[in-house]
Order: structure tokens, then sequence, then C-alpha cells
């Protein structure tokens, strides 16, 4: 167990580095400091069981007993501890997952709707990337999705519906840029990463794909670094950035809200079609989304507006999801082989770079990496970007008939 201190401060905090640190002392001190519990009250037992193993931390269910029948005490919680996978881990420190996750709980979670677990401790050292968060355990109200075996349309409909209430209350906020942990480097740093990754991916992945796609992964990796800055724009929100099924618990009593969404490592400013774009592309079928995208993002956007939100059209949101498609699709690259290699995790990320893929193609998103930004940002532009739409506009159509963009495209047509 080590202790956190920031500078000037006493080392009061307690930061456990593995399930063996979470005793009933343990637990006493953090449920205190977090208000779970009263001064008086103490945790006496403790049982610990791992419940959870992702690619980048553990999650552990607490059930905990105390020393006298309480009034509203937690009877189990969930912990969550860094990997202790060394490049999952390195990995975690060096693009700020475990920093992120925490802050985002202390700063970001108390405004945002009912889809967020509550957080009764946490804490981080951002230089060494131990850290530990307390959250409410779902484990016995919800069911957690599975992307590997698919996305159900009523799945894809709460998860989409859920999105507005997590953006609306940050909304394009001043205060956020000025944030350590949503310093826009980090994402950088990802994208920086795709092209020297991206022979060690096609080694361990090119097997999983179509040949359409391992030529789309060699075509678009060179141009990666500098995706952000040539094609993001405001507004922007912290988006969940890995909102796929596998982040998500879908309530199975009338307990818990109908959706709650897990695992805030990847939470960044970025354009609020984010998480949409990685929920669509990478856990819908390709012929679920065709039929249900338009009415999916239709609602959305429906329902940002019903939160508050102007200055945003239907098309602005049309154009903001094409751009967000490349998201999911390049950042499987450098992310896939970073981590602890598992089955399921190979098939997993096979799933996500073969969905993204197809949306990044079918939005004709490859273009705005390879020309860059057009005059005028993505508001005001009709840009016809879900099937079915019959028009485009001159400068989409132009700029779709530019012949790098055909070169690096016509292959799956």
């Amino acid at each position: 167990m080590t202790m956190h201190t920031e500078p000037g401060d006493a080392a009061t905090v307690p930061i456990a580095d593995t399930i063996g640190d979470l005793t009933p002392e343990w637990f006493t001190e953090v449920l205190r400091e977090g208000g779970t519990i009263a001064r008086h009250r103490r945790v006496t037992g403790v049982q610990t069981e791992l419940i959870g193993t992702g690619q980048v931390g553990l999650v552990a269910r607490a059930v905990l007993e105390y020393g006298d029948p309480g009034d509203g005490e937690p009877s189990s919680l969930v912990v969550k501890l860094p990997s202790p996978d060394p490049g999952s881990r390195q990995m975690g420190v060096a693009m700020g997952l475990y920093e992120a996750e925490v802050r985002f709980y202390q700063e970001i979670a108390g405004r945002l709707g009912p889809s967020v677990p509550t957080m009764h401790w946490g804490e981080v050292d951002p230089q060494t990337g131990r850290f530990t968060l307390v959250l409410d355990d779902l484990t016995s109200t919800s069911q957690v999705g599975d992307m590997v075996a698919g996305c159900s349309l009523e799945q894809a409909a709460l998860a989409m519906a859920a999105l507005p209430a997590l953006q609306a209350p940050v909304w394009d906020d001043p205060s956020l840029p000025g944030r350590p942990w949503l310093d826009p480097v980090r994402t950088d740093m990802m994208f920086g990463a795709v092209a020297p990754t991206l022979e060690l991916f096609l080694d361990r992945f090119a097997g999983r794909l179509e040949p359409e796609h391992v030529s789309l992964v060699r075509r678009l990796a060179p141009h990666a670094a500098d995706y952000r800055t040539r094609v993001w724009e405001p507004p922007y929100v912290v988006a969940h950035s890995d909102y796929r099924l596998d982040n998500m618990m879908f309530a199975t009593t009338g307990e818990t809200p109908p959706i709650s969404i897990v695992d805030w490592q990847g939470a960044r400013l970025g354009p609020p079609l984010l998480d949409a774009a990685v929920l669509l592309g990478a856990c819908m079928s390709t012929d679920q989304r065709r039929a249900h995208e338009r009415e999916l993002l239709r609602d959305y956007h429906d329902r940002l507006m019903s939160a508050g939100i102007s200055g945003f059209s239907f098309d602005d949101c049309l154009e903001t999801y094409r751009r967000c498609s490349l998201w999911p699709f390049l950042l499987g690259i450098p992310v896939s082989v970073s981590l602890v290699q598992t089955e399921r995790g190979d098939a997993m990320w096979a799933r996500l770079v073969r969905g993204c893929a197809e949306l990044a193609h079918r939005r004709r998103a490859v273009e705005v990496v390879v020309l860059g930004q057009p005059e005028g940002g993505v508001r005001g532009r009709r840009a016809g970007l879900v099937e079915g739409d019959a028009e485009r506009s001159p400068h989409a159509r132009r700029r779709v008939a530019a012949a790098d963009v055909d070169d690096v495209v016509g292959h799956m047509d």
C-alpha cells in the first residue's frame, strides 16, 4: 500500500496496490473519508473476489461486514486497481488512463446523468500510475454487455439515449481545456503510435481481417499522427472514447438505471459523436448499423436539443459522426498490440477494426484525413452521410471526387 501526497500535504491517503490491501481497516478509512459511512462506523470484515481482469486494470468485488446494524451502508462495493501486466500498466501510465478515470470521477461525474456509477473514494499517483477507485457494486442488478457476442437494437438504443445526459452538462464548457488530465497531447500520443505499430498489428491481426481492411489500414496509418489537429473541431465534450458494450451494464432489475457506463479510463476532450462512432461501428453488425443508424442518430440529436443544446444541427451531427468514425478504426492499431494478449481480446479488436473500417468507408471519412479540414469546418454542411441520403453538397461531391481519395477507398467499392 502506498501513500499519495500532493505537494505540501501530509501523507494521509492510502492507495491500495493489491487486493490484499483491501482490509477492513482500509475500507473503514476510505469510506469515512468519502462520507459513505459515519465517523463512528467501522468495517469489521471483508471478502474479496476478483471479477474482472480487463486489459488495463483489475476489478474486485468486496462484500463488507459492519460492527453493528447500520443505516444504508453498502453491503458490497467494486474496487478498481491497475493491471499487474507490465506492458498494459506502462501504457496506462504513459497515456494517462489511470489518472483520467480517477479525475473524471472526482471532477466531472457528479455533473452528469444517472448512467455513471457513484464513486465512494478514489485517488491516483500520476507519476507511478498507482490508483484505487471504490465504486457502486452493480453486479447483482445489472449484466455487462459483450461486443463479441453482438449488440441488440435495444442495447444500442439505450446506449445512444444515454449520451445526451452525459454530454449536455459539459457541452463546450470553457473550464475543461485547462485540466491537465484532459490535455489533448495525450490523444496525439496515441495517434502518433499508429504508424510505428502498424507492422506489429498486421502480424497479429491480418489473418482476422479482410484484404480490403488490411489495405485501408496500410493506406491510412501514415496520416494518423495529425488526425486530431486536422479533423476535430468544437463543440467538445468529455467523451468516454471506449463506448463499447463491454463497458456498459444493462439493468436486470428496477433498482438501477437502465444502463450504466463504466471504465472511464479513456475519458478525454473530444467531439460529441466520438462515442456514437465507437458504439455503432464496433458493436453493431454492418447490416444492423445500416438499417438503424439514422434513427439512432436522430433520436440522439433530438435528446440533445431537449437537453438545451443549440447551434448544433442534425447536419452538424452527421458530419461530426463522419469525422469521428476514424477514431476507433485508427486507435485500434496501437492499443490492441500494447495490451496483454488474450483470445477474446484479439477477437474483440478484430471485430472493432472490421466494423469501423466499414463505417469509415461508408461515411467517406477517409477524405477528411487525406485532404484535411475543408473550408467552413463542420457546421453548416449537408454531407448526406448516412445510407439512403440522396443529396450531397457540391463541396462534399468535389472532395469525394478527389483522385487521391478514390485511390484510398476505391478498392472497397
